[in-house]
Protein backbone atom coordinates (compact mmCIF):
# COMPACT_ATOMS: atom_id res chain seq x y z
CA UNK A 1 0.00 0.00 0.00
CA UNK A 2 1.30 3.44 -0.98
CA UNK A 3 1.16 4.93 2.50
CA UNK A 4 3.14 2.41 4.52
CA UNK A 5 6.46 4.19 4.39
CA UNK A 6 5.34 7.71 5.05
CA UNK A 7 2.71 6.75 7.59
CA UNK A 8 5.55 5.50 9.75
CA UNK A 9 7.23 8.83 9.20
CA UNK A 10 4.03 10.69 10.02
CA UNK A 11 3.66 8.87 13.32
CA UNK A 12 7.27 9.14 14.43
CA UNK A 13 8.48 12.43 13.00
CA UNK A 14 9.12 14.10 16.33
CA UNK A 15 12.13 15.88 14.85
CA UNK A 16 10.00 17.81 12.34
CA UNK A 17 8.30 21.06 13.24
CA UNK A 18 5.37 22.82 11.63
CA UNK A 19 5.84 26.39 10.45
CA UNK A 20 3.27 28.41 8.49
CA UNK A 21 1.75 25.35 6.83
CA UNK A 22 5.16 23.95 5.84
CA UNK A 23 7.24 21.21 7.46
CA UNK A 24 10.85 22.13 8.02
CA UNK A 25 13.66 20.02 9.38
CA UNK A 26 16.76 22.08 9.96
CA UNK A 27 16.14 25.77 9.45
CA UNK A 28 15.90 28.33 6.70
CA UNK A 29 19.19 27.46 4.98
CA UNK A 30 18.08 23.87 4.42
CA UNK A 31 14.69 25.04 3.17
CA UNK A 32 16.19 27.45 0.66
CA UNK A 33 18.68 24.89 -0.58
CA UNK A 34 16.05 22.22 -0.99
CA UNK A 35 13.65 24.66 -2.61
CA UNK A 36 16.30 25.72 -5.10
CA UNK A 37 17.08 22.12 -5.88
CA UNK A 38 13.48 21.09 -6.62
CA UNK A 39 11.84 24.33 -7.75
CA UNK A 40 10.31 24.02 -11.19
CA UNK A 41 9.30 20.36 -11.02
CA UNK A 42 5.61 21.21 -10.83
CA UNK A 43 5.18 19.95 -7.25
CA UNK A 44 5.03 22.24 -4.23
CA UNK A 45 7.37 20.27 -1.96
CA UNK A 46 7.64 20.54 1.78
CA UNK A 47 10.59 23.02 1.62
CA UNK A 48 8.94 25.20 -1.02
CA UNK A 49 6.65 28.19 -0.44
CA UNK A 50 5.03 30.82 -2.66
CA UNK A 51 7.92 33.11 -1.65
CA UNK A 52 10.89 30.86 -2.48
CA UNK A 53 9.31 28.95 -5.39
CA UNK A 54 6.29 30.67 -6.97
CA UNK A 55 6.65 28.39 -10.03
CA UNK A 56 5.51 25.38 -7.98
CA UNK A 57 3.56 26.98 -5.12
CA UNK A 58 0.77 29.31 -6.12
CA UNK A 59 -0.12 31.97 -3.52
CA UNK A 60 -3.15 31.11 -1.42
CA UNK A 61 -6.25 32.72 -2.97
CA UNK A 62 -7.77 35.64 -1.08
CA UNK A 63 -11.55 35.73 -1.08
CA UNK A 64 -12.80 39.27 -1.60
CA UNK A 65 -9.96 40.58 -3.76
CA UNK A 66 -12.20 40.77 -6.83
CA UNK A 67 -10.44 37.98 -8.74
CA UNK A 68 -11.69 34.39 -9.00
CA UNK A 69 -8.31 32.76 -8.46
CA UNK A 70 -7.40 29.07 -8.87
CA UNK A 71 -8.68 27.29 -5.77
CA UNK A 72 -11.74 29.56 -5.49
CA UNK A 73 -15.15 28.75 -6.85
CA UNK A 74 -18.75 29.85 -6.47
CA UNK A 75 -19.18 27.67 -3.37
CA UNK A 76 -16.07 28.85 -1.52
CA UNK A 77 -16.03 32.52 -2.65
CA UNK A 78 -19.16 33.87 -4.28
CA UNK A 79 -17.83 37.43 -3.81
CA UNK A 80 -15.07 36.80 -6.36
CA UNK A 81 -16.54 34.03 -8.52
CA UNK A 82 -20.21 34.92 -8.51
CA UNK A 83 -23.15 32.80 -7.32
CA UNK A 84 -23.27 29.14 -8.24
CA UNK A 85 -25.20 28.28 -11.38
CA UNK A 86 -28.15 26.13 -10.38
CA UNK A 87 -29.28 25.68 -13.96
CA UNK A 88 -27.48 22.32 -14.15
CA UNK A 89 -29.93 20.75 -11.69
CA UNK A 90 -31.78 18.12 -13.66
CA UNK A 91 -28.91 17.03 -15.88
CA UNK A 92 -28.65 13.63 -14.09
CA UNK A 93 -25.21 14.48 -12.62
CA UNK A 94 -24.83 15.33 -8.94
CA UNK A 95 -22.25 18.11 -9.19
CA UNK A 96 -19.99 19.06 -6.24
CA UNK A 97 -22.12 22.12 -5.45
CA UNK A 98 -25.37 20.10 -5.51
CA UNK A 99 -26.79 17.85 -2.79
CA UNK A 100 -29.91 15.84 -2.06
CA UNK A 101 -31.44 18.94 -0.43
CA UNK A 102 -30.58 21.45 -3.19
CA UNK A 103 -31.12 19.14 -6.19
CA UNK A 104 -32.87 15.84 -5.44
CA UNK A 105 -33.40 15.29 -9.18
CA UNK A 106 -29.66 14.74 -9.62
CA UNK A 107 -28.55 13.65 -6.15
CA UNK A 108 -31.44 11.51 -4.99
CA UNK A 109 -33.85 11.95 -2.11
CA UNK A 110 -32.25 12.76 1.23
CA UNK A 111 -32.34 9.89 3.70
CA UNK A 112 -35.16 10.01 6.24
CA UNK A 113 -35.38 8.87 9.82
CA UNK A 114 -32.38 8.54 12.12
CA UNK A 115 -29.75 8.61 9.36
CA UNK A 116 -30.55 12.10 8.05
CA UNK A 117 -28.81 15.05 9.65
CA UNK A 118 -28.53 15.51 12.56
CA UNK A 119 -28.16 11.73 12.38
CA UNK A 120 -25.53 9.81 10.41
CA UNK A 121 -25.56 6.75 8.15
CA UNK A 122 -25.41 3.25 9.57
CA UNK A 123 -26.45 -0.21 8.43
CA UNK A 124 -30.14 0.67 8.66
CA UNK A 125 -30.04 3.20 5.81
CA UNK A 126 -27.19 1.97 3.61
CA UNK A 127 -26.59 -1.12 1.55
CA UNK A 128 -29.28 -3.24 -0.05
CA UNK A 129 -32.77 -2.08 1.00
CA UNK A 130 -34.64 -4.55 3.17
CA UNK A 131 -36.82 -6.93 1.21
CA UNK A 132 -34.84 -6.67 -2.03
CA UNK A 133 -34.60 -10.03 -3.81
CA UNK A 134 -31.16 -10.60 -5.33
CA UNK A 135 -30.30 -12.82 -8.27
CA UNK A 136 -26.84 -14.08 -9.22
CA UNK A 137 -24.77 -11.84 -11.48
CA UNK A 138 -22.99 -13.71 -14.26
CA UNK A 139 -21.28 -10.88 -16.12
CA UNK A 140 -19.91 -9.06 -17.93
CA UNK A 141 -17.11 -8.32 -15.49
CA UNK A 142 -15.58 -5.56 -17.60
CA UNK A 143 -18.41 -3.20 -18.52
CA UNK A 144 -17.77 -1.42 -21.81
CA UNK A 145 -21.35 -0.62 -22.87
CA UNK A 146 -22.48 2.91 -21.93
CA UNK A 147 -25.52 3.31 -19.67
CA UNK A 148 -25.45 -0.30 -18.46
CA UNK A 149 -27.67 -0.78 -15.37
CA UNK A 150 -27.08 -3.57 -12.84
CA UNK A 151 -29.98 -3.81 -10.40
CA UNK A 152 -30.80 -6.35 -7.70
CA UNK A 153 -27.79 -8.60 -8.16
CA UNK A 154 -25.58 -10.73 -5.93
CA UNK A 155 -22.11 -10.14 -7.36
CA UNK A 156 -19.23 -12.43 -6.42
CA UNK A 157 -16.13 -10.70 -7.77
CA UNK A 158 -14.80 -7.35 -8.91
CA UNK A 159 -16.49 -5.33 -11.62
CA UNK A 160 -14.34 -3.09 -13.85
CA UNK A 161 -16.09 -0.14 -15.50
CA UNK A 162 -14.78 1.57 -18.62
CA UNK A 163 -17.97 3.14 -20.00
CA UNK A 164 -20.00 6.26 -19.32
CA UNK A 165 -23.28 6.28 -17.43
CA UNK A 166 -23.04 2.86 -15.75
CA UNK A 167 -25.31 2.34 -12.72
CA UNK A 168 -25.09 -0.35 -10.02
CA UNK A 169 -27.90 -0.29 -7.47
CA UNK A 170 -29.70 -2.47 -4.92
CA UNK A 171 -26.93 -5.06 -5.10
CA UNK A 172 -24.43 -6.90 -2.90
CA UNK A 173 -20.84 -7.15 -4.08
CA UNK A 174 -18.36 -9.53 -2.48
CA UNK A 175 -15.29 -8.12 -4.13
CA UNK A 176 -15.01 -4.55 -5.41
CA UNK A 177 -15.60 -2.00 -8.14
CA UNK A 178 -12.84 -0.44 -10.23
CA UNK A 179 -12.81 2.48 -12.69
CA UNK A 180 -9.40 2.89 -14.33
CA UNK A 181 -8.49 6.58 -14.26
CA UNK A 182 -6.23 6.32 -17.30
CA UNK A 183 -8.71 4.24 -19.28
CA UNK A 184 -11.74 6.44 -18.56
CA UNK A 185 -13.52 7.35 -21.83
CA UNK A 186 -15.19 10.46 -20.42
CA UNK A 187 -18.86 11.13 -19.87
CA UNK A 188 -21.09 10.47 -16.86
CA UNK A 189 -19.30 8.93 -13.86
CA UNK A 190 -20.24 5.52 -12.49
CA UNK A 191 -23.12 5.64 -9.98
CA UNK A 192 -23.35 3.04 -7.21
CA UNK A 193 -26.26 3.40 -4.79
CA UNK A 194 -28.07 1.33 -2.15
CA UNK A 195 -25.38 -1.33 -2.42
CA UNK A 196 -23.19 -3.34 -0.04
CA UNK A 197 -19.50 -3.84 -0.87
CA UNK A 198 -17.74 -6.52 1.16
CA UNK A 199 -14.06 -7.23 0.48
CA UNK A 200 -14.45 -10.47 2.41
CA UNK A 201 -12.17 -9.56 5.28
CA UNK A 202 -9.08 -10.41 3.25
CA UNK A 203 -7.69 -7.00 2.38
CA UNK A 204 -8.00 -5.21 -0.93
CA UNK A 205 -9.81 -2.02 -1.90
CA UNK A 206 -13.57 -1.68 -2.08
CA UNK A 207 -13.80 1.01 -4.76
CA UNK A 208 -11.19 2.77 -6.93
CA UNK A 209 -9.96 4.87 -8.51
CA UNK A 210 -11.75 7.75 -10.26
CA UNK A 211 -14.95 9.08 -11.86
CA UNK A 212 -17.57 7.61 -9.54
CA UNK A 213 -20.42 8.60 -7.23
CA UNK A 214 -21.29 6.47 -4.20
CA UNK A 215 -24.60 6.99 -2.45
CA UNK A 216 -26.01 5.01 0.52
CA UNK A 217 -23.27 2.40 0.16
CA UNK A 218 -22.18 0.08 3.00
CA UNK A 219 -18.46 -0.75 2.65
CA UNK A 220 -16.69 -3.15 5.01
CA UNK A 221 -14.12 -5.94 5.20
CA UNK A 222 -11.62 -3.97 3.06
CA UNK A 223 -8.12 -2.77 3.87
CA UNK A 224 -9.06 0.44 2.04
CA UNK A 225 -12.68 1.35 1.58
CA UNK A 226 -11.80 3.78 -1.22
CA UNK A 227 -8.67 4.61 -3.22
CA UNK A 228 -9.26 7.92 -4.99
CA UNK A 229 -7.56 9.82 -7.82
CA UNK A 230 -10.17 12.32 -9.03
CA UNK A 231 -13.79 13.20 -9.80
CA UNK A 232 -15.39 11.40 -6.86
CA UNK A 233 -18.45 12.03 -4.70
CA UNK A 234 -19.17 9.83 -1.67
CA UNK A 235 -22.27 10.67 0.34
CA UNK A 236 -24.76 9.17 2.80
CA UNK A 237 -22.56 6.06 3.09
CA UNK A 238 -21.18 3.86 5.88
CA UNK A 239 -17.54 2.71 5.86
CA UNK A 240 -16.58 0.51 8.80
CA UNK A 241 -15.08 -2.77 10.09
CA UNK A 242 -12.02 -2.60 7.86
CA UNK A 243 -9.56 -5.43 7.31
CA UNK A 244 -6.62 -5.07 9.70
CA UNK A 245 -3.74 -7.39 10.57
CA UNK A 246 -0.13 -6.99 11.66
CA UNK A 247 1.00 -5.60 8.27
CA UNK A 248 -2.13 -3.87 6.92
CA UNK A 249 -2.55 -0.08 7.08
CA UNK A 250 -6.27 0.28 6.71
CA UNK A 251 -8.00 3.51 5.67
CA UNK A 252 -11.66 4.28 5.23
CA UNK A 253 -10.63 6.35 2.23
CA UNK A 254 -7.21 7.28 0.87
CA UNK A 255 -6.42 10.02 -1.62
CA UNK A 256 -3.85 8.98 -4.20
CA UNK A 257 -0.62 10.73 -5.18
CA UNK A 258 -1.76 11.60 -8.71
CA UNK A 259 -4.51 11.74 -11.33
CA UNK A 260 -4.62 11.23 -15.09
CA UNK A 261 -4.87 14.41 -17.16
CA UNK A 262 -5.54 12.70 -20.48
CA UNK A 263 -1.89 12.56 -21.46
CA UNK A 264 0.07 12.03 -18.24
CA UNK A 265 -0.22 11.62 -14.49
CA UNK A 266 -0.16 14.89 -12.56
CA UNK A 267 0.32 15.44 -8.87
CA UNK A 268 -2.27 14.73 -6.32
CA UNK A 269 -5.96 13.98 -5.97
CA UNK A 270 -8.48 16.31 -7.61
CA UNK A 271 -12.17 17.16 -7.13
CA UNK A 272 -13.21 14.86 -4.27
CA UNK A 273 -16.21 15.33 -1.96
CA UNK A 274 -17.09 13.38 1.19
CA UNK A 275 -20.54 14.50 2.35
CA UNK A 276 -22.60 13.09 5.21
CA UNK A 277 -20.92 9.73 5.69
CA UNK A 278 -20.01 7.65 8.71
CA UNK A 279 -16.38 6.58 8.35
CA UNK A 280 -14.63 4.58 11.04
CA UNK A 281 -10.91 3.86 10.67
CA UNK A 282 -11.27 0.67 12.66
CA UNK A 283 -10.82 -3.03 12.04
CA UNK A 284 -13.15 -5.79 13.17
CA UNK A 285 -13.06 -6.10 16.95
CA UNK A 286 -12.31 -2.39 17.40
CA UNK A 287 -8.69 -2.70 16.27
CA UNK A 288 -7.30 0.69 15.30
CA UNK A 289 -6.44 1.11 11.64
CA UNK A 290 -4.54 4.01 10.07
CA UNK A 291 -7.29 6.54 9.34
CA UNK A 292 -10.85 7.31 8.44
CA UNK A 293 -9.59 9.62 5.65
CA UNK A 294 -5.97 10.17 4.61
CA UNK A 295 -4.46 12.57 2.08
CA UNK A 296 -1.21 12.01 0.25
CA UNK A 297 1.77 14.34 0.08
CA UNK A 298 1.92 17.06 -2.50
CA UNK A 299 -1.15 19.30 -2.44
CA UNK A 300 -4.58 17.88 -3.29
CA UNK A 301 -7.00 20.22 -5.09
CA UNK A 302 -10.72 20.88 -4.48
CA UNK A 303 -11.28 18.54 -1.54
CA UNK A 304 -14.46 18.90 0.54
CA UNK A 305 -14.98 16.90 3.75
CA UNK A 306 -18.36 18.01 5.08
CA UNK A 307 -21.01 16.83 7.55
CA UNK A 308 -19.36 13.46 8.22
CA UNK A 309 -19.15 11.37 11.40
CA UNK A 310 -15.52 10.28 11.77
CA UNK A 311 -13.62 8.19 14.32
CA UNK A 312 -10.76 5.74 14.77
CA UNK A 313 -7.43 5.34 13.05
CA UNK A 314 -4.03 6.38 14.33
CA UNK A 315 -5.20 9.89 13.51
CA UNK A 316 -8.76 9.98 12.30
CA UNK A 317 -8.08 12.56 9.59
CA UNK A 318 -4.75 13.13 7.84
CA UNK A 319 -4.89 16.36 5.87
CA UNK A 320 -2.20 17.45 3.40
CA UNK A 321 1.11 16.09 4.65
CA UNK A 322 3.98 18.54 4.38
CA UNK A 323 2.13 21.22 2.44
CA UNK A 324 -1.23 22.89 2.10
CA UNK A 325 -4.01 21.74 -0.18
CA UNK A 326 -5.74 24.02 -2.67
CA UNK A 327 -9.36 24.65 -1.76
CA UNK A 328 -9.10 21.89 0.86
CA UNK A 329 -12.07 22.31 3.21
CA UNK A 330 -13.03 20.43 6.40
CA UNK A 331 -16.44 21.70 7.45
CA UNK A 332 -19.12 20.82 10.01
CA UNK A 333 -17.88 17.30 10.77
CA UNK A 334 -18.49 15.36 13.97
CA UNK A 335 -15.47 13.57 15.44
CA UNK A 336 -16.54 10.74 17.74
CA UNK A 337 -14.97 9.38 20.93
CA UNK A 338 -16.75 6.07 20.30
CA UNK A 339 -13.48 4.11 20.24
CA UNK A 340 -11.13 6.34 22.27
CA UNK A 341 -11.41 9.59 24.17
CA UNK A 342 -8.83 11.12 21.80
CA UNK A 343 -11.03 10.21 18.76
CA UNK A 344 -8.13 8.50 16.94
CA UNK A 345 -5.48 6.52 18.78
CA UNK A 346 -3.16 9.55 18.81
CA UNK A 347 -5.70 12.24 18.06
CA UNK A 348 -8.48 13.52 15.84
CA UNK A 349 -6.27 14.96 13.10
CA UNK A 350 -2.81 15.81 11.87
CA UNK A 351 -1.52 18.29 9.28
CA UNK A 352 -4.91 20.02 9.23
CA UNK A 353 -4.16 23.32 10.96
CA UNK A 354 -3.40 25.13 7.71
CA UNK A 355 -6.48 23.91 5.82
CA UNK A 356 -9.83 25.71 5.69
CA UNK A 357 -11.88 24.46 8.63
CA UNK A 358 -15.00 25.46 10.53
CA UNK A 359 -17.89 23.95 12.45
CA UNK A 360 -16.11 20.74 13.47
CA UNK A 361 -17.09 19.37 16.89
CA UNK A 362 -16.78 16.42 19.23
CA UNK A 363 -19.83 14.33 18.43
CA UNK A 364 -20.74 13.29 21.95
CA UNK A 365 -20.51 16.74 23.55
CA UNK A 366 -20.82 19.30 20.76
CA UNK A 367 -17.56 20.87 21.94
CA UNK A 368 -15.90 22.85 19.12
CA UNK A 369 -12.81 21.15 17.75
CA UNK A 370 -9.84 22.94 16.20
CA UNK A 371 -8.09 20.50 13.90
CA UNK A 372 -4.33 20.27 14.28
Amino acid sequence: MMYRAHLLIALTAASLTACDGMITSSGDDTDLAEASRHCGNGICGRHETPENCPADCAPEPVCGDGACDPGEDCASCADDCGPCDTSSCGDATCDPDESCSSCPADCGTCPTGGCALPGYPDASCTGVPAGTALTAYTGPWNITTPNTVIDGKSIDGTIAVSASGVVIRNSRIVGGVYVDDRGWPGGTPLLVEDTEIDCGGAGGTGVGEAHFTMRRVDVHGCENGFDINQDVLIEDSYIHDLFQDEVAHSDGAQLASGHWTGSAYACCALDVTFRHNTIYGMGVGDVFGTSAIISNRGGDVNILIEDNLLAGGAYTLYCEQGTRGTNYRVLDNHFSTKFKSSVGYYGASTDCSDETQSGNVIHETGQPLTLE
